[in-house]
């Protein structure tokens, strides 16, 4: 294990600046440089004699072709945590002057204690340029970096474009380090599409659709109906649940054993809300409901409507599953408390007589 170098300013390499004279390249390690090179097996030895700036470089083209499988690539920019090649998260410790680069070797990395989930520590590390990932020192591979190379193709879910996307990644190791757009498989990026469209939670028409599915007691499974819904799209936007149930010849069927709304006396129809225990809700204004005695009765069960009865105002004054006894009994009291503050609605004496209406009387009308 290498000692550590005791410093933190900024550099392009911790074993540069662990000697006086990093530019200069002193003959040791000038030396350490020539011998990685020829491990390297593809650069020239008369390099080492030129330039500071270019012997930098080789220098840390050297490390690479010494240490291929160590190579790290930093999380983000100005971000001390790194991924290895090997898949593992490291962290730069504070005794390396390595703080730019978005890739490194490496070269002495200390494991984290066990138990704790502690990430491993990189104490001393070396600047390395993302095309000789690519490309290899001198445009072939670095020795024994040819097993690190590889590309897969990848599906994933575009929150911004609403939308499945294939690329091809690149990779070195398990380090991502280029990408290119890629065909779609359909059949992926379909289980995706009902994978994301899951995970995202049921909007409250999904909700009310799965609970008419059970009230019918029509097949419900709602990973099934998803993934049959999401069947040769890309976007989640796509994804109509009613016409998936349409081509499995089911949504005709739904809408007779558990409608989604309910035509009223009144000639309007109200929206069903079909509740978790099973109940089916109307919220329909009093006046729309004149004369009728039975709530319908809807599903196999034949569960019957409970009413949700509106004042004019929109809010409720009575919930009931039996309409008779509301207009033999609680309707006078209700007449009686409200006919004074809406007095443009018709609150007749006689309920089951009345035309049923959902408008105000005309202004002068009695």
């Amino acid at each position: 294990r290498h000692a550590a170098p005791r410093h933190s300013a900024n550099t392009t390499s911790d074993l540069l600046s662990a000697v006086d004279d990093a530019g200069g390249l002193p003959p040791h390690v000038r030396d350490v440089g020539h011998q990685l090179a020829q491990i390297a097996g593809d650069i020239g030895t008369t390099e080492v004699h030129q330039g500071p700036a270019d012997r930098e470089r080789l220098f840390l083209r050297a490390i690479f072709a010494g240490y291929p499988d160590r190579v790290a690539r930093r999380r983000e920019r100005g971000s001390p945590r790194f991924l290895l090649a090997s898949g593992h998260g490291a962290v730069l410790g504070r005794e390396s002057g390595v703080l730019d680069a978005e890739f490194i070797v490496a070269i002495d990395v200390q494991a984290g204690k066990r138990g704790e989930g502690a990430e491993a520590t990189i104490r001393i590390a070396s600047a390395i340029e993302a095309e000789w990932l690519r490309h290899g020192v001198h445009g072939s591979s670095s020795h024994g970096s040819h097993g690190l190379h590889g590309s897969r193709t990848e599906h994933l879910f575009d929150p911004a474009a609403r939308r499945v996307r294939a690329i091809e990644r690149s990779y070195y190791g398990e380090i991502p380090i280029a990408e290119k757009p890629a065909p779609l498989d359909p059949e992926l990026a379909s289980r995706l599409l009902a994978d994301v469209y899951i995970a995202r939670g049921w909007t409250e028409e999904d909700t009310q659709l799965l609970r008419r599915l059970r009230f019918a007691e029509l097949p419900d499974e709602p990973a099934a109906l998803v993934a049959n819904a999401a069947l040769g799209y890309r976007s989640i936007d796509e994804i109509d649940l009613p016409a998936a149930l349409s081509k499995r010849g089911i949504g005709g069927e739904l809408d007779r054993r558990a409608p989604a709304t309910l035509a009223v006396p009144s000639g309007r129809t109200a929206r069903l809300t079909y509740q978790e225990d099973g109940s089916v809700v109307a919220a329909v204004k009093l006046q729309e409901l004149f004369g009728l005695a039975e709530s319908p009765r809807l599903g196999p069960r034949q569960v019957p409507v409970v009413f949700e009865l509106l004042a004019p105002n929109g809010r409720p004054v009575q919930t009931t599953r039996d309409l008779r006894s509301f207009w033999d009994t609680t309707y006078q009291e209700v007449r009686k408390e409200l006919r004074g503050r809406y007095p443009r609605h018709p609150w007749p004496d006689d309920p089951w007589t009345a035309p049923p209406t959902a408008k105000a009387k005309r202004r002068g009308q009695v």
